[in-house]
């Protein structure tokens, strides 16, 4: 891929800093960043399982979990390579490792270009190789911070999602994670201090970082779905009355026989209160049948109203009758 040429300020200072040997080198970090997350996987795929342990499980649950991770990795490389060749950013090393010379033979030494913006250069140090010197111009954003972010908070995400537990194997878990973003901070912070990046630089690869890792775990992986137990948790209100309804069928249950009599008892007196009212009716209607005779003088008129009131009799008769039958049971059973 063709890197962008960006050209500098001679009197730029962030781009002077001296040259040094990375503290965490590629191999270290592909190591730390990739090699053993992986195995931790691994190992903790067995952990999951090694109550009744399945080969075929296993291997499906362990391609599973590392094919996540490297589709999430591959992914932070080439977006990360992708911004630098782009981008083309100075590293801060640069004048001690290029050491450029315009194109008319004068440096940023000479007093005429103290304030010059330099386009066109080449690096006058032969003893840098051409992948080195395509290096000096990759500074933003930072690899070892995008993917040391990434691994670590892809791992710590799938730590929260496989380990499960309470009091202290919660607070282990979170020293775990701790430790993991620790890890990763510090591969990032490395790179300033060996005045390989910018602190943006830095800062950027971070984020990049976080956010794949987050969009794998999300959409690739499913490490952020909130898992539900299988009882459904019941709030204080429908916990109590579900508590107090199991109570009271365990006092129904526990009940005794003279209580059930006692019960039938009332319901019997609740149904002979409800005849009272039927009585108090007819009663009345008997009223006003006599008042209706002595006001009206026609025969007709008083054999119609006996008639009602026979009607009215047979009526409320059967109702009467009907709550009449529990009452003499009831005297029975006691």
């Amino acid at each position: 891929m063709h890197t962008f040429k960006r050209g500098f300020f001679c009197s730029d200072l962030s781009i002077r800093y001296p040259y040094k040997d990375c503290t965490i080198t590629v191999p270290m970090l592909l190591l730390m960043m990739l090699l053993l997350p992986m195995l931790f996987v691994a190992v903790v795929e067995i952990m999951r399982i090694c109550k009744r342990f399945r080969t075929r499980l296993y291997f499906r649950n362990l391609w599973r979990a590392e094919a996540t991770f490297s589709f999430g990795f591959i992914a932070t490389y080439l977006t990360t390579e992708l911004a630098k060749h782009a981008v083309g950013r100075l590293r801060p090393h640069f004048f001690q490792g290029c050491q450029p010379r315009l194109d008319d033979g004068s440096t940023c030494s000479d007093p005429q270009n103290a304030e010059l913006f330099v386009e066109q250069f080449h690096c006058s140090n032969h003893n840098l190789s051409t992948r080195q010197i395509r290096e000096l111009h990759v500074s933003f954003p930072s690899a070892h911070s995008s993917l040391s972010f990434y691994s670590m908070v892809l791992l710590a995400l799938y730590v929260h999602g496989v380990w499960r537990g309470r009091g202290g194997v919660r607070v282990l878990r979170h020293v775990l994670q701790f430790v993991l973003l620790m890890a990763a901070l510090c591969v990032s912070l490395s790179r300033v201090a060996d005045y390989w990046h910018h602190w943006s630089d830095v800062l950027a690869g971070g984020l990049l970082g976080v956010t794949y890792a987050a969009i794998t775990a999300a959409y690739v992986g499913d490490l952020l779905r909130f898992r539900t137990s299988t009882t459904a948790r019941i709030p204080p209100s429908l916990n109590y009355s579900h508590h107090l309804h199991h109570q009271l069928m365990a006092d129904n249950n526990n009940s005794t026989a003279s209580a059930k009599v006692h019960f039938l008892g009332a319901a019997a007196s609740a149904s002979m209160t409800t005849t009272t009212p039927l009585e108090d009716i007819q009663d009345s209607d008997v009223e006003d049948s006599r008042d209706s005779e002595e006001s009206h003088d026609s025969q007709d008129s008083q054999d119609s109203h006996a008639e009602d009131e026979d009607d009215n009799k047979e009526v409320y008769k059967p109702q009467m009758s009907r709550h009449a039958t529990p009452v003499a049971d009831l005297t029975h059973v006691v």
